[in-house]
């Protein structure tokens, strides 16, 4: 069978997610043809899809009742896609539990992904447990997992869920295909050394939803405005009122919304510093914080691409690699003023070196590299099972 009579239809959660996005292209280059369903949320629609969507509809945030009739209502529409297709990836467990229900008596295989755990999967009382039990029923009947940490599987999915299905760790690095970014006019890096000749300057970018990242951001440019820049770039969620907060500021500079890949040269070449410190101080759950500790950020693999120093908690999921190959700042005193006082004292060989270490690092430690072929080839023999039993 070749690659373009393989047809994968992905189920998606969301319209213009850059995350799945990055999959279907992913197997779009490996030669498969792909399609796509989708719900429509409240968000914007960042980086869409690049193959025909299939649009199943609204779905509201933490409207459970509401969610799951709209989700009934749209089986026969993700059915007949399913029937069109060789393959079926879902992402996120909820879709997984639509797309086995939808593929019933097709004989279509699910794979399943998983970016995050939530804090309602390990959630106590009956909300948590009744969770579990649906995920469990879900992902127990996909023929694989994908995860972007393998602490998921390990403390999660076998630990407490107790299923076995096949896994395979895909962390969400950056497409081989960014190495066109090559060919990009990236800005240079910026004049001078910061914190000597001019202010330093912090980027806090993608998907703004940590409301203690905001705040340490907003009090260490209220009080250092000669010393600090901050450059925002993302959707708001948390604070909402984050744009009118960050424009009171003068060194503080709000950009909105952005496109992935394509601004992201421009964002990276306009700081010195990324910030991605996650999880914040303030997730305090130990049932909860380790899932949120044990994965890479966005901003960890684009900020090796774009050679920028990181600044992120210790033992979280990016410190550990910060640490190892020297490419940034690992805070230890989360406190506005501990946070200051590590940055106030990088000298310039500190600069030098956290500079040298990251044009030193492996390429495949932040962009794709057999990742791609290797799903491809499982995908190939689950096509090649379903066809000796048609």
């Amino acid at each position: 069978m070749k690659e373009s009579d393989i047809r994968v239809l992905f189920v998606l959660p969301i319209v213009g997610h850059p995350l799945y996005s990055k999959r279907i292209t992913m197997l779009q280059e490996v030669g498969f043809s792909v399609e796509a369903v989708a719900f429509e949320r409240n968000h914007p629609e960042g980086r869409l899809p690049d193959c025909p969507v299939v649009r199943l509809g609204k779905l509201a945030d933490g409207q459970y009742l509401r969610r799951i009739l709209k989700l009934l209502a749209a089986l026969p529409a993700c059915r007949r896609a399913i029937r069109r297709s060789t393959v079926v990836f879902a992402s996120g467990s909820d879709m997984a539990m639509f797309a086995v229900i939808a593929a019933l008596g097709t004989g279509r295989p699910v794979i399943v992904e998983v970016a995050d755990i939530q804090r309602i999967q390990v959630a106590n009382g009956m909300k948590g447990w009744l969770v579990r039990l649906i995920e469990g029923c879900a992902v127990s009947r996909c023929r694989l997992m994908l995860v972007t940490a393998p602490g998921f599987v390990e403390r999660y999915y076998r630990g407490w869920l107790h299923i076995n299905t096949p896994t395979m760790v895909l962390e969400n690095k950056l497409e081989a295909s960014t190495a066109r970014f090559d060919t990009y006019e990236i800005p240079p890096s910026l004049k001078g050394t910061p914190l000597l000749d001019r202010p330093l300057r912090i980027g806090y970018f993608g998907v703004l939803r940590c409301d203690w990242s905001w705040r340490v951001l907003e009090a260490l440019a209220s009080s250092r405005p000669e010393e600090l820049e901050v450059v925002v770039a993302g959707y708001a969620t948390n604070p909402k009122d984050l744009p009118e907060r960050a424009a009171r500021l003068a060194n503080v500079e709000f950009r909105g919304a952005y496109a992935s890949p394509g601004d992201l040269p421009k964002l990276y070449g306009d700081v010195d510093l990324v910030w991605a410190c996650y999880p914040s101080p303030e997730v305090c759950d130990p049932k909860w914080r380790w899932a949120q500790a044990v994965c890479r950020s966005n901003r960890f693999y684009e900020s090796c691409f774009f050679k920028k120093p990181i600044l992120t908690m210790a033992n979280s999921g990016d410190s550990f690699d910060v640490e190892r190959y020297g490419i940034g700042i690992v805070i230890h005193n989360p406190e506005v003023q501990g946070i200051w006082t590590s940055l106030s004292n990088i000298t310039l060989h500190d600069w030098t070196q956290l500079k040298a270490n990251l044009s030193r690092l492996p390429r495949s430690v932040y962009t794709y590299t057999t990742e791609a072929e290797e799903l491809a080839a499982v995908i190939r023999r689950m096509a090649a099972d379903r066809m000796a039993c048609d």
